[in-house]
């Protein structure tokens, strides 16, 4: 299983990261696999937050006009 976000750092679309949580094992697949809906979603703003303070480490190192 695969729970994965994207995001484009720039308008180019030149800067673009993807980050994934993925399971590499059968049993590890089975516990993602029966998250609640309500578990999922968690799991999904941990990795959108997770996703913002890794941007805010990225964005000062993009070139001028892909940081705008």
């Amino acid at each position: 299983m695969e729970l994965a976000r994207e995001r484009f750092l720039d308008a180019s679309r030149d800067y673009h990261l993807t980050l994934v949580l993925r399971s590499r094992t059968t049993p590890m697949h089975g516990v993602l696999t029966v998250l609640t809906p309500d578990e999922k979603a968690r799991v999904s703003e941990i990795l959108s937050t997770a996703f913002a303070d890794i941007e805010a480490v990225v964005r000062p190192h993009l070139p001028a006009a892909a940081g705008e």
